[in-house]
């Protein structure tokens, strides 16, 4: 038994053609954007964001109108994280969605972790031949919340050139700055500590305290299970997780947690509690 290829015909070459050309086009050659595509009480684009350390970027850029609000991805107690499928993109290797901080942001007695007015999501894009432009094509589904929510579908495309016209990005500068730094091993350790806190109305308690920079604020997300409240403690740059929901039969979580710490300059960090005394 044998198998035959067909060799693709010119039509669905030129088609192809076609079609990077079209994209290229509807990127803007100042700002390297796609057209905004509107959507409830918002509008989102992609952005050529050029190069950082050697790494190429996109940008999803999401304006949010007066007061809405769309979400992290641990939203809190309300709203919906945003989803980013890159299926169908051509050269495209990888795809890397980076989180800027979040805010904790009271919509009606419920905390949601989230933005409102503008993000920017920095995309770390690998391609497969680096000397090929990357076709981006991006379903990107998020919630947007004013009063009520509505979910929000937005299709969109855009062709990064293997050679940016704009090698280091303004855009992508500034969005990097709301990116926390991951942080592991000797760093993770000397960012904060962490010690058992005196029980308060039942809940099991540990205070985290920042050891440097400024700590604004802390964002937990525990292993599958637990839920923790936070609360700004006395000290400076101090935090206490106070532990609100767990599986029966456990007191903790093993797992490390992973957090957030928003500011100036924020960071982000596994963390392991210790047991209680």
């Amino acid at each position: 038994m044998s198998a035959q290829c067909e060799a693709p015909s010119s039509s669905r070459i030129f088609h192809k053609v076609g079609l990077t050309l079209a994209l290229a086009l509807a990127f803007s050659t100042a700002a390297r954007a796609s057209d905004w595509v509107a959507g409830p009480k918002s509008e989102a684009r992609v952005v050529d964001g050029g190069l950082l350390d050697g790494a190429r970027y996109a940008l999803v850029q999401v304006r949010l109108a007066g007061a809405a609000v769309t979400y992290w991805r641990d939203p809190g107690e309300a709203g919906s994280p945003p989803t980013f499928d890159f299926a169908g993109s051509d050269n495209l290797g990888d795809a890397a969605t980076l989180y800027p901080q979040p805010s904790r942001i009271d919509e009606d007695g419920s905390v949601a972790f989230g933005y409102q007015h503008e993000v920017m999501f920095p995309i770390r894009v690998t391609p497969i031949d680096p000397a090929k432009p990357v076709i981006l094509t991006l379903r990107l589904d998020y919630a947007v919340c004013d009063k009520i929510c509505v979910p929000v579908h937005a299709q969109l495309s855009g062709v990064l050139d293997p050679h940016p016209q704009t090698p280091e990005s303004a855009l992508l500068a500034d969005a990097m700055k709301n990116v926390p730094k991951p942080l592991d091993g000797d760093a993770a350790a000397k960012e904060a500590s962490v010690a058992p806190a005196p029980v308060a109305d039942g809940k099991a308690q540990w205070l985290v305290k920042i050891n440097d920079g400024e700590a604004r604020d802390l964002f937990v997300e525990p292993p599958a299970g637990f839920y923790f409240d936070v609360k700004p403690a006395a000290m400076k740059n101090a935090f206490l997780l106070a532990m609100i929901e767990h599986p029966a039969k456990r007191t903790r979580p093993e797992a490390p947690l992973r957090l957030t710490v928003a500011g100036p300059s924020p960071v982000e960090f596994d963390l392991v509690l210790p047991a209680k005394n």
